[in-house]
C-alpha cells in the first residue's frame, strides 16, 4: 500500500496527461500561427488533400494525368502568403485581417483552376477527412466561409493535431523504460510545428513512435500476449507507416523484438497474425508507391536520369551516404530538433544546444537504468532499421537533388536536402540498440533519485519547447 502511494505522488507521473491538456491549447495557437503553405512542402500538401477530401482521387484525370481543381478562391491565398521558408532575408509579415476578409467574404463557385501533382499518401487520410467535415458543416448550415480554402487549410491541420495528441498520449501510457525520452520527442519544437500542418509527419511520428512504445513494452514482459486490441493498433501502425512513406517500412523490423508467443500461443492463429501483419504493410506499400509507378508519377523525368546515372554507377552510392552524413551534419542536427533553425530564424544555439543535452541525457540515463530482457542482438533490428531509413532516404534524396550540367547527370557526391526530421522516428529504435542496464548493475541507489529529477527537467523543458515555439512563430511571422 506504502508502494502505491509514493507511487501517485511520483512528481509528473502523469505526463501524458499533461501533454493532452497543454498541447490541445497550444495546438489551435500553432496551427492559426502557422501561415498558409508557410511549413515544409505545405502547398503541395494542401494540394493533395484538396483532392482527396474533395473527392478528386476518383476521378480518371487524377491519375491518367496527374491534373487537380482547385477553388479559383486559392489563388488569391497563393498569391498574398506566398512560401516564405527560402532565404532568411524575407522577413513580410502577415496579417490577420487580410485572411479573415479572404475567408468570411468567401463565396463557393464553379470557377475552379488546374494544377498539377499527385502524392497520395495514407498521412493525408485525417486532414481530409477534416475538410469533408467543413464542407459537410458549411452546406448544411449555408456557412459560406467553411468552405474558403484557408479554413479548410485550418481544420485539416486541427485533426492532424488533435491525432498527434491522441496517439502521442497513448503510447506515453505504455510502461515501457523510454517513456521520458518519448515525451521530450513529443514535444521538440520540430515536432510541434510539423503536427500543426498539414504534413502527413504529423501522422508518421505519432504512429511510429506508438509502435516503438507497444513493441518495447511488450518484449520487456516477456510472458505477455498480444491482445485482441492491441493486435489491430499494430495493424494499422503497420498500415500507416508504410502507407505514408514506404521507407519507414523498415521500422516493422522492431516486431522481431517480440517473443515466438508474443502473438498467439496457437501456432495456427499466430501464422495467421504474421501473415495479416505482412498484407496491411504491403497494402500501404502499395498505396504510398502507386502514383510513382503511373505515367503522370513521380519517377519521371530528371528524377528518372538520376536513377539510371545510380543504377549505371552502383558503388557510388555508399560513398554519397557516407558525405551526406558528414557534409550536411549541421543541417540534419538543427532541423532535427526544432523548426526553428529549419526556417533560419536567428534563434540563439544556446537553446538548440541546451534542447540537445536534455534530450541526449534522457535518452543515455534510459539506455543505462534499465537491463533490457531482450539480449543484444535481437536489438539489432532498431539499429538496422535506422541504418536502412537513413541509407533510403539518402538515395532518394540523391535522386531528387543530384546535380546537372548541360542536361548531363554529373553525380553529385551527396544528396543535398536531407532534413533532419526524417530521423525523428528512428531516435528510439537506434538508441534502444545500446540499452544496457550498467547504472541498476552499479549504483542502483542512484537511479530513483536520477529518475525523479530527470522527470522534473523533462516537463521543465517541454514548457520551454512550448513557450519557444510559440513566440518564436509568432515574432517571425505576426509581430
Amino acid at each position: 500500500m506504502t508502494v502505491q502511494r509514493s507511487e501517485k505522488r511520483r512528481p509528473f507521473r502523469h505526463r501524458g496527461k499533461l501533454l493532452f491538456c497543454c498541447a490541445l491549447l497550444l495546438g489551435l495557437l500553432l496551427v492559426l500561427l502557422i501561415p498558409p503553405f508557410d511549413s515544409p512542402d505545405e502547398l503541395t500538401h494542401f494540394q493533395n488533400v484538396w483532392a482527396i477530401g474533395h473527392g478528386q482521387v476518383f476521378s480518371g484525370d487524377y491519375w491518367a494525368e496527374g491534373k487537380l481543381s482547385l477553388p479559383a478562391g486559392f489563388a488569391p491565398l497563393m498569391r498574398e502568403y506566398p512560401v516564405r521558408l527560402i532565404g532568411i532575408s524575407n522577413q513580410e509579415k502577415c496579417s490577420w485581417g487580410v485572411l479573415l476578409r479572404q475567408s468570411m467574404e468567401y463565396i463557393p463557385t464553379d470557377k475552379m483552376m488546374s494544377a498539377e501533382g499527385r502524392i497520395f499518401s495514407l498521412g493525408y487520410l485525417f486532414s481530409a477527412l477534416g475538410m469533408v467535415l467543413a464542407s459537410a458543416l458549411g452546406s448544411l448550415f449555408g456557412l459560406n466561409f467553411l468552405h474558403s480554402p484557408y479554413v479548410q487549410l485550418l481544420v485539416g491541420r486541427l485533426c492532424n493535431w488533435v491525432f498527434f495528441v491522441c496517439v502521442m498520449r497513448a503510447a506515453l501510457r505504455k510502461m515501457q523504460p523510454f517513456r521520458n525520452t518519448l515525451f521530450l520527442l513529443a514535444v521538440m519544437p520540430m515536432t510541434l510545428f510539423l503536427a500543426a500542418t498539414l504534413n502527413y509527419d504529423a501522422v508518421l511520428i505519432p504512429v511510429s513512435l506508438y509502435l516503438f512504445a507497444s513493441v518495447l513494452s511488450l518484449s520487456e514482459n516477456g510472458s505477455a500476449v498480444v491482445s485482441g486490441p492491441e493486435y489491430v493498433r499494430l495493424l494499422l501502425c503497420a498500415l500507416f507507416l508504410c502507407g505514408v512513406k514506404a521507407p519507414y517500412a523498415c521500422l516493422l523490423l522492431l516486431l522481431l523484438l517480440l517473443s515466438r508467443d508474443a502473438l498467439s500461443p496457437s501456432s495456427r492463429e499466430r501464422n495467421t497474425r504474421r501473415t495479416m501483419f505482412l498484407l496491411f504493410a504491403l497494402f500501404g506499400f502499395v498505396l504510398s508507391t502507386l502514383p510513382y509507378l503511373v505515367p503522370a508519377g513521380g519517377a519521371v523525368g530528371y528524377s528518372s536520369e538520376q536513377s539510371a546515372w545510380l543504377l549505371a554507377h552502383p558503388f557510388a552510392l555508399p560513398g554519397i551516404i557516407l558525405r551526406t552524413l558528414w557534409r550536411d551534419l549541421p543541417s540534419i542536427v538543427i532541423s532535427f530538433w526544432g523548426c526553428l533553425g529549419w526556417l533560419d530564424l536567428h534563434i540563439p544555439r544556446v537553446f538548440l544546444l541546451l534542447g540537445w543535452i536534455v534530450l541526449l541525457a534522457s535518452a543515455v540515463f534510459e539506455c543505462c537504468s534499465f537491463p533490457s530482457s531482450v539480449p543484444w542482438r535481437r536489438r539489432l533490428p532498431g539499429l538496422l532499421a535506422t541504418v536502412l531509413i537513413y541509407c533510403v532516404f539518402c538515395t532518394l534524396q540523391y535522386i531528387s537533388h543530384a546535380p546537372k550540367v548541360n542536361g548531363s547527370v554529373i553525380g553529385g557526391d551527396w544528396s543535398a536536402g536531407f532534413q533532419g526530421r526524417y530521423l525523428i522516428p528512428c531516435f528510439l529504435p537506434f538508441m534502444m540498440t545500446f540499452a544496457n542496464g550498467s547504472l541498476n548493475r552499479k549504483k542502483p541507489e542512484i537511479v530513483p533519485a536520477l529518475r525523479k529529477k530527470l522527470a522534473v527537467v523533462s516537463v521543465v523543458w517541454g514548457a520551454c519547447c512550448y513557450l519557444i515555439t510559440f513566440f518564436t512563430l509568432l515574432t517571425r511571422y505576426w509581430l
